[in-house]
């Protein structure tokens, strides 16, 4: 299921140019503030794509200034995974499209990835579920989880793509989306990642928002800052003490008895479930097992 990588993983150390994963998710991009942007029903969703395309163009743009010869991996971590715009998209990016389900994108928001890349960037997110005035505030599906842990702490999505890409040796550089966040990053990831904000939350669906002219040099430049500060080998991991656990909260018990049929998930409570590895990147991909088995349910026609 693997993007074919340019150079193989093992010249890592020894290549000169730099490969960035890009995680994104559309609720933290510029101008992005309702529902009805996030989804192919809604009115103002073509509008949103090109919002979504043009913040990821932004931050190639600036880390290109640092790293002329970058190549960058990007995985679409949106709803139905198919909205950012290929043919609009900077050349030097492959594109992660199609949903994700497990069979598709076991790693969820970070399929692709390795540990042939250098650097991480999450670019669009959102505040954590449950946070107060959070802007379209959820967590992987908002639908079915109340709360996400790793190790007992209640986390968001920004720090479980961070375990997942510092499970395979890759700092996070960059992050971007609204203030709420930025305070969401600075209390849960490892430190030293650079925030770039694109508006101000007023609450769960409306934000003071800057034009997309204004966010593309504030995008730039802080990508083009984290690959220099990564260049001086000041960002540190983001990986969870070993062996890690994973723990959702359901908003229904059903969601619950379904997730703990996927083998290695375990019931914790009567409506939580967990799964403990080796590896954050483990134990990321056996809990979205478990999140996606948690959506079924049975045909309208029994219910």
């Amino acid at each position: 299921m693997a993007v074919p990588t340019i150079m193989p993983r093992t010249l890592k150390h020894r290549r000169e140019f730099m490969r960035i994963f890009i995680s994104s998710d559309m609720e933290g991009i510029t101008g992005v503030v309702h529902r009805d942007q996030l989804m192919p029903e809604g009115k103002t969703y073509e509008a949103a794509r090109r919002l979504f395309t043009h913040d990821l163009n932004a931050v190639m743009e600036g880390a290109l200034r640092e790293a002329p010869d970058a190549e960058f991996v990007i995985c679409d971590g949106h709803g139905v995974m198919r909205n950012i715009v290929l043919e609009d998209l900077h050349e030097r990016a492959q594109l992660v499209i199609g949903p994700a389900a497990f069979e598709n994108k076991p790693l969820c928001q970070c399929e692709c990835i390795d540990d042939s890349f250098d650097l991480g960037f999450l670019v669009g997110f959102h505040t954590r579920a449950g946070t107060p005035g959070g802007l379209l505030a959820h967590t992987w599906v908002g639908t079915t989880i109340a709360n996400f842990f790793i190790n007992g702490k209640v986390v968001g999505e920004i720090a479980i793509n961070a375990s997942i890409m510092g499970s395979y040796g890759i700092p996070v550089g960059l992050v971007t989306g609204d203030q709420g966040l930025k305070k969401e990053a600075e209390e849960t990831l490892a430190g030293g990642h650079i925030f770039a904000q694109v508006k101000r939350a007023l609450g769960p669906t409306a934000a003071l928002c800057m034009t997309p002219k204004k966010t593309r040099p504030i995008l730039a430049d802080a990508a083009a800052e984290a690959v220099r500060k990564f260049k001086s080998k000041k960002f540190k991991l983001f990986k969870p003490k070993l062996p890690v656990t994973m723990e959702v909260q359901t908003y229904r018990r059903e969601m619950t008895d379904r997730a703990v049929t996927v083998p290695g998930i375990k019931r914790t409570g009567e409506m939580s479930f967990s799964a403990t590895a080796d590896s954050a990147a483990k134990a990321a991909s056996l809990i979205w097992h478990g999140v996606t088995r948690a959506q079924d349910a049975a045909a309208p026609w029994l219910t």
